[in-house]
């Protein structure tokens, strides 16, 4: 899940990149460029959901995504209900310094793995590869701060917490140098944790299709779209903070009905998708979403990728409405340390769900010749 918006090519276009991990995005036309939250778009826009992505804006691959997100993120546990516990796998819990519970999915044998999924997310989404990777690792993932069974946690969500629970679930269950993998805003969190407890308890990492700064200026363009800015960043954590509901209902709309009359306030769609996002809202708690991605803002760990003192695999994907086409993998090649890079071309922000046999493949064959 992302949050962001970045100016597109033609003058009269502006897009709000407001991604749920599935790749949410509403994409309007105006006369004037600096409308892009309702009830101007829910009410005028000229939409066309059939032409190809352009720089900076994300496209929604299935409402089922979205769904999944908004669940992941209230607490639903709609994955849970839907997904049956595999036979491989069991459950342990593990009680934090804080007096939060995290309850964690076991499965395999070998050397541990610890899956951090990314925004909007749960311990589900490593489902693809699981069985694969369990056949020479125990695999071990949970659900983040503010995410599935912990969505509704008192503790506010951030980099810093969330980086200080893998580090206490590391030594809870004492993990002997465990690999750490991290996809999107889990990669963040890796690097955070390197950040903040540095390499001396891991045996190595996994990135997934993440820069290790969200944001652009004159001197860095590999962060989100190539184009998002910090003060772009600042403004939409303000429009959602002000109307947290309408934003993200009238974006939601915008994928299920391209009708105009269908966005409308008083349309049937309309008031469905604003009862439901109310209602998800209040599950989770909107300062526990605006804490996370606030915490987002000023995260910069491009000195502990040109520092990491353990070997570290990148997975990109080629197609990813996030990164592509923008030379992050050369960034990586020539700044790693110890770094192997694997560009999945067809895939896009997930290459771990989109090709899990391949990504189970790479991942152990990293684990076995650079990690032991």
């Amino acid at each position: 899940m992302w949050i962001g918006h970045a100016v597109s090519a033609s003058p009269h276009r502006l897009g709000i990149g407001f991604a749920l991990a599935a790749d949410l995005n509403l994409r309007c036309r105006s006369s004037n460029p600096l409308a892009i939250l309702p009830p101007h778009c829910t009410m005028t826009p000229d939409i066309d959901l059939t032409a190809p992505p352009e720089p900076g804006l994300a496209l929604v691959s299935d409402v089922a995504g979205v769904a999944r997100v908004l669940c992941n993120l209230s607490g639903v546990g709609l994955m849970d209900k839907l997904t049956p516990q595999r036979a491989t796998s069991r459950r342990i819990q593990l009680t934090l310094a804080s007096g939060d519970t995290i309850t964690l999915r076991v499965a395999g044998a070998g050397r541990p793995v610890l899956m951090v999924h990314g925004l909007g997310g749960s311990h589900h989404d490593w489902d693809g590869a699981l069985e694969s990777l369990a056949q020479q690792h125990t695999i071990h993932s949970f659900d983040l701060l503010g995410h599935g069974a912990r969505a509704s946690s008192k503790r506010l969500p951030t980099l810093q917490q969330m980086a200080h629970d893998v580090a206490e679930v590391i030594a809870g269950l004492g993990l002997e140098r465990p690999l750490l993998v991290g996809h999107s805003l889990g990669a963040l969190v890796v690097m955070k944790y390197l950040q903040d407890h540095g390499a001396t308890q891991i045996a190595g990492v996994c990135l997934i299709d993440q820069s290790p700064r969200i944001t652009n200026d004159g001197q860095w363009q590999l962060g989100l779209f190539g184009s998002l800015t910090d003060g772009q960043l600042k403004d939409t954590l303000g429009r959602l903070r002000g109307d947290f509901v309408e934003t993200v209902a009238s974006e939601f709309i915008g994928r299920l009905a391209p009708l105009k009359q269908a966005r409308s306030r008083e349309a049937l769609a309309g008031r469905l998708a604003r009862w439901a996002v109310t209602k998800l809202a209040r599950s989770c708690g909107i300062e526990h979403v605006l804490s996370m991605l606030e915490s987002l803002v000023d995260a910069d760990f491009r000195d502990v990728i040109a520092k990491v003192k353990v070997p570290t695999m990148v997975v990109l994907g080629g197609a990813s409405h996030h990164y592509g086409g923008l030379p992050l993998e050369q960034y990586y090649r020539n700044t790693l340390p110890d770094g192997t890079v694997r560009m999945y071309k067809q895939a896009s922000h997930s290459p771990h769900r989109q090709e899990p046999v391949r990504f189970a493949a790479d991942l152990t064959a990293f684990a076995a010749k650079r990690c032991a």
